[in-house]
């Protein structure tokens, strides 16, 4: 009895003084739980951008900037020449050509399946990549990886942003489509990683470009699951409420309405002067990136650039380009879409003029130190970089503030389809100039041309009118 007596008499105490400090801390803990600072809430519709962002980081970084560092393996391994190589680049004409398809599903089943199925088709071309043996493998993968470039890019993208972002679409969409440019920074090193490790690569009998195609697979799934997740068509009101913006709701809706979209119609569209000015700066500025983009690595090593330098003026032309995007849009906000493009394509054609000629230029600077020197190639690349990022961003923000977001798939695949001339020319263009002179200069050339040629049509063009208030 009494070592019973003794152990709950032990118990008692112990839970007595348990209880006490208990007692005692609890005003504390209420003061620490309200001096602990609130969690912050997210919006929604970063959320749901950060899809097509990592979307354009794939399709852009792998199929654009990276390209041109896997033209020498390949060449060493089949053979085959330039000329060759660059016209799978042509196929990019494909996305352009069901755009338009795309588009007119997207505006009425949403971008989300778009968005999923694109991306799927390009891992698909990237994981059968090492199989390959013939030139036309290397075609018909092309052209499933191109099927899906309109659907995984600026499609999805420009109607995520017009939808969670009405308001301040300029800046988002400059945010968003930096995945095109954050691409281009990460993948240009992701392949010369991955072309670096020709002994790892071996132990699953792979070659280095075998086994870069098939990392970018592996990239590209993470991705196409993450899109699945996170991507949801439109805010609620309670949404939109949290961030001051329910005006783009119809008065009595739900909480859980969606957004209602407004806009021109595609028949209302063709028929103004602004649709086909859009329209023709849309096609000539798209050769920035087949002719231009896909082989400025191949124009510097070409300059006698290294390999490694070039593969870093790379990251910096992408890098510039986030910049490019961000301020270029807000210019858009402020003195209109068109005109912030037209500013974008004189100062794409200038700097492509400069990056041509100069690239392999060293300037002696002896008023800094003696034998001091500046390589103009981080000038001329950073600047273009600069203007060419900016283009893709400014292109859907041309056609959303004439035509508005509700039919924006159905119109902007229409004028997609021009963008096909360019997306098939660019390539052979870029590959005859190779094979004929040895250098990219008269393709590059050629290309600034067609950036002015570009501005001055929407100069001559009247200002698009307006269908909905922003």
């Amino acid at each position: 009895m009494s070592v019973c007596y003794i152990t709950i008499v032990l118990f008692l105490s112990i839970l007595s003084i348990l209880l006490g400090t208990l007692i005692y801390l609890l005003p504390m803990l209420k003061i620490m739980r309200a001096l602990r600072p609130k969690p912050i809430s997210i919006y929604a519709g970063w959320w749901v951008i950060s899809a097509p962002f990592l979307a354009a980081m794939l399709t852009v970084g792998s199929g654009q900037y990276a390209f041109g560092l896997l033209i020498e393996p390949l060449e060493q391994e089949f053979g085959w020449t330039r000329t060759q190589i660059n016209l799978s680049l042509s196929f990019t004409a494909v996305g352009s050509f069901i755009a338009p398809y795309l588009g007119y599903i997207m505006d009425r089943h949403g971008a989300k399946n778009i968005l999923v199925a694109s991306m799927a088709l390009i891992v698909v071309s990237y994981l059968l990549r090492p199989m390959m043996t013939e030139l036309w493998h290397w075609y018909a993968l092309s052209f499933i990886q191109y099927l899906g470039f309109s659907g995984a890019s600026i499609l999805p993208a420009g109607r995520l942003v017009g939808i969670w972002f009405q308001r301040s679409r300029g800046r988002v969409m400059g945010i968003t489509l930096m995945g095109n440019n954050f691409g281009g920074m990460t993948f240009p090193y992701i392949t010369t990683f991955a072309l670096g490790l020709s002994w790892h690569w071996a132990f699953i009998s792979l070659s280095p470009w075998q086994g870069t195609y098939l990392l970018f697979g592996v990239i590209g799934i993470l991705m196409t699951i993450y899109a699945l997740a996170v991507v949801r068509e439109f805010p609620t009101r309670e949404q939109i409420r949290s961030r001051g913006r329910d005006a783009a709701f119809s008065e009595g809706a739900a909480d859980d309405a969606p957004v209602t979209l407004t806009g021109w119609s595609l028949r209302e569209a063709v028929r103004t002067k602004a649709f086909y000015a859009i329209m023709i700066a849309m096609t000539l500025g798209t050769f920035t990136y087949t002719a231009v983009l896909t082989q400025v690595a191949a124009h510097l090593t070409e300059e006698g650039i290294s390999p490694g330098v070039a593969a870093s003026a790379l990251s910096l032309l992408a890098g510039c380009g986030m910049c490019g995007k961000f301020f270029m849009g807000l210019l858009a906000d402020r003195i209109t879409a068109r005109y912030a493009l037209m500013v974008d394509l004189l100062g794409q054609a200038g700097f492509l003029v400069l990056l041509t000629l100069y690239a392999g230029v060293t300037v002696s600077l002896p008023m800094l130190w003696t034998g001091a020197e500046l390589p103009l190639v981080w000038i001329v690349v950073g600047c273009f970089g600069f203007f060419l990022g900016a283009f893709g961003a400014l292109t859907p923000l041309s056609v959303q503030d004439a035509f508005g977001v509700k039919f924006y798939g159905s119109i902007m695949g229409v004028m997609s389809i021009t963008m096909g001339i360019s997306s098939f020319l660019g390539p052979i263009l870029a590959g005859w100039s190779f094979d004929t002179t040895g250098s990219y200069r008269i393709a590059f050339l050629l290309v600034a041309a067609l950036f002015f040629t570009g501005a001055m049509s929407l100069i001559l063009a009247s200002n698009p009118k307006r269908s909905i208030a922003s």
